[in-house]
């Protein structure tokens, strides 16, 4: 008969089905949020060149920016420039007048030199009328008074230097004036026809200095003429600053163009460079498309997305449920990867909405990210389906075509693929390289064929975006380099680097098993190549076993000389100990191990193999030698649950292969003569011992993986115990036997 399907019933009284339904709702209820945020905020930015039109779905009355943007443009450009006075040369000037009163101290015009007295143009009546200014200097006006008002009339020229001349003087320049900050009258006007170029113009310079030097008697005013045109420089220099403040105010305040734009209007033409005024028009297109719909409408809206969203979150808890269960019957997991694919999502709709322009950045860097982080905590199935299922909502969110969910896909799978094990440190940065670069050729391919080709720069736009792709891939390597350590304590996992440095002879703890019992360290370099050995025959892990196999014994560090290994030709110290004192003793080591475990910080899957090498197993030397001892004292014989190890059972198959290799090596060692045949046949009786003693309950290993083992383990110890050649004259070496050391119970010699 067919196996009948279990109910409705089954489903709803198993734990993990009630985690994976919380999970669903949180997921779908914040997923939804984030992807609704995402759809009221246009994917576009300033300067971004749009690939498609956008076009208005209702109509609605909002700016146009072009003519907005042409008229405030008109308006900046039409403002007058603004100039600040050269105070340094207006100085000079003012100087050089002042100090011709100094030539009235002069008896005759024949003590001034011929050169002087033609650059300064001076004459015999001049120098008269100088020198009656420095007889009566309180003649009214005064002198400074006249130079003063000189200077203030002087320095209303707009006299400028070559380059702003020029570009003042330039026909197509909109702004038909000038203003100058004078020293005295503060802000005048200056029109075109007003400029001076102080270097090319210095005849109109000259005639517009003699027209303000007729406040001067006639006798000075060339000489006055001569003193200010001696080395002419431009009376005012642009001030940048001011001129751009008022330019953009006037921009600013200039008030926009407005249009009613009809459903299938153009409101951003392709291959346009989107404005901060299309992206107003965009939002206010958005406003009137909401008022349009409704609140009902909004709220199907809102609603067909979140539908979508659960659905794709019920498929994905599904999954997990289906294929990995341990993550929904352990919470702690649960909320971590809940918690990663959130904030991978977040992560791309927040970057996409602050840099559009990078969207091939923004979105797929997350989503490479999770990928080589659930391979590394998990397995590749597991990503790679998780990895998928994270795209699709990622796609959802910003409503990406699936030329796009393409480029994320192919990098994702070889990202995945090539994550074997991460055994060094370059690993991680070769799978980021390899990655980028498919995804570096997929964006070539999607580009050439659905980009449009016709805009300008989009040829040269699909290879920067294949550029940033690869650059993605390279650097989501880098950040999982240096992020190792935390994921491996988020999600429990210790990878082959940590492993291959844990597995250095220099470690502390290894160090000090090899100095304080040198025994146990040897027995424990035996079971380090016999677990990795049966690990690989079956496909699991062999360098977690070998690794966990260097430090399960790690708690006899300290009573070394309670076990067989360590005591060498001494006494065994547990002669003179009852059988629950030794009892004690021996099950301690497992305590002692995992305290020093947790004090030099081992990560949790080498602490299982400390707390499971002997599981639930009882300690039968020491049982047999209680119940001896009670029954010649005439008491109830004691119970086999208080000569058992606390346990727990191995929870892995690494963990119960070591169990299995820890039996068998410590009860190899008592063999008298370890053939071929003893071997296989002691190591097929341990292995089927664990197994009806219930010690592989709780791990996935099956009945064709123990063969394995035991074929592993029979063709490890033969090598190792192999017949050895006599040579002549000499005796053949007998194995010492182990009787007299210690007890033959594999606990007490391991």
């Amino acid at each position: 008969m067919p196996r009948a399907t279990p109910g409705w019933s089954h489903w709803v009284h198993r734990r993990e089905v009630w985690w994976a339904a919380l999970f669903t709702l949180v997921f779908s209820v914040v997923s939804s949020l984030v992807a609704i945020t995402a759809k009221q905020r246009p994917m576009l930015q300033v300067g971004q060149v749009a690939k498609y039109p956008v076009v208005a779905r209702v109509e609605f009355r909002a700016i146009d920016p072009e003519k907005t943007f042409k008229k405030k443009t008109d308006a900046r450009d039409r403002e007058p420039a603004y100039y600040t006075p050269n105070e340094q040369y207006l100085a000079e000037v003012q100087e050089r007048l002042l100090g011709l009163v100094q030539l009235g101290n002069k008896e005759s015009i024949d003590q001034i030199s011929e050169s002087e007295r033609q650059t300064l143009q001076i004459t015999p009546r001049g120098l008269d009328t100088l020198r009656l200014y420095v007889t009566n200097p309180q003649q009214t006006p005064t002198w400074e008074q006249l130079v003063g008002q000189f200077m203030e009339d002087f320095a209303g020229i707009a006299a400028l230097d070559d380059e702003q001349a020029k570009i003042e003087a330039d026909p197509q320049q909109r702004a038909a004036k000038i203003v100058i900050n004078h020293p005295t009258l503060g802000l005048k006007d200056r029109y075109d026809n007003d400029l001076i170029n102080a270097h090319t113009d210095q005849k109109a310079l000259a005639k517009r200095v003699t027209a303000l030097a007729n406040r001067f008697t006639s006798d000075l005013r060339q000489t006055v003429v001569a003193v200010v045109m001696q080395n002419p420089r431009p009376i005012y220099r642009l001030d940048t600053e001011e001129t751009q403040r008022v330019r953009l105010q006037r921009f600013e305040e200039e008030k926009p163009v407005e249009m009613i734009y009809r459903p299938g209007s153009v409101v951003v033409k392709a291959g346009d460079k989107v404005q901060s005024l299309d992206l107003l028009v965009l939002e206010q297109e958005q406003q009137a498309y909401l008022s349009q719909i409704g609140p009902w409408g909004r709220w199907m809206t809102m609603g067909g997305l979140a539908g979508l969203i659960t659905l794709i979150g019920t498929g994905l808890w599904g999954y997990i449920l289906a294929y990995n269960p341990r993550v929904v019957t352990n919470p702690m997991r649960g909320v971590a990867i809940l918690t990663l694919l959130l904030a991978c999502q977040a992560m791309a709709v927040l970057g996409t909405g602050l840099a559009p322009k990078f969207v091939f950045v923004t979105a797929v860097f997350p989503i490479l990210l999770t990928g080589i982080i659930l391979t590394i905590a998990y397995n590749q199935r597991f990503a790679l389906g998780i990895g998928a299922v994270l795209s699709l909502v990622v796609l959802v969110s910003l409503n990406r075509s699936l030329g796009f969910g393409v480029v994320i896909l192919t990098g994702l799978c070889v990202a995945v693929a090539l994550l074997h094990d991460v055994r060094n440190r370059s690993t991680l940065v070769k799978v980021g390289l390899w990655s980028g670069v498919s995804m570096g050729a997929a964006m070539l391919l999607q580009g050439m064929a659905l980009r449009p080709l016709h805009l300008p720069d989009e040829v040269s736009r699909i290879g920067i975006d294949a550029f940033l792709v690869l650059g993605t891939g390279f650097v989501a390597g880098l950040v999982v380099q240096g992020v190792l350590p935390w994921i491996e304590t988020l999600f429990n996992v210790t990878t082959s680097m940590t492993l291959r440095e844990l597995n250095d002879a220099s470690h502390p703890l290894l160090r000090r098993l090899a100095q304080e019992a040198p025994g146990t360290y040897q027995h424990s370099l035996r079971m380090a190549d016999m677990s990795e050995a049966a690990a690989d025959s079956i496909g699991a892990n062999g360098l977690l076993c070998k690794v966990g196999a260097m430090y399960h014994d790690m708690g006899k560090v300290n009573k070394p000389m309670y076990f067989v290994e360590n005591q060498g030709d001494g006494p065994n110290r547990h002669n003179k100990l009852s059988p629950a004192m030794s009892l004690l003793i021996i099950v301690g080591h497992v305590k002692d191990g995992m305290e020093m475990a947790r004090e030099y910080g081992l990560p949790r899957p080498l602490r299982h193999f400390i707390e499971s090498h002997h599981g639930t197993t009882l300690v039968e030397y020491f049982y047999h030698a209680a119940k001896q001892r009670r029954e010649a004292e005439d008491k109830p014989a004691p119970t086999e649950f208080e000569f058992r190890y606390p346990g727990p059972k191995p929870q892995t198959k690494e963990a119960a292969i070591l169990m299995l290799c820890d039996g068998v090596e410590s009860a190899a060692r008592t063999l008298d003569e370890p053939t071929s045949t003893r071997i296989e046949q002691l190591v097929h009786a341990i292995a089927n011992k664990r197994l009806m003693d219930g010690q592989f309950d709780e791990c996935s290993i099956t009945l064709q993986d123990l063969h394995k083992i035991e074929q592993s383990l029979v063709k490890t110890l033969c090598a190792t115990y192999h017949s050895r050649i006599k040579y002549p004259g000499g005796k053949q070496e007998q194995p010492t036997p182990t009787e007299d050391a210690a007890p033959q119970d594999n606990a007490a010699a391991s």
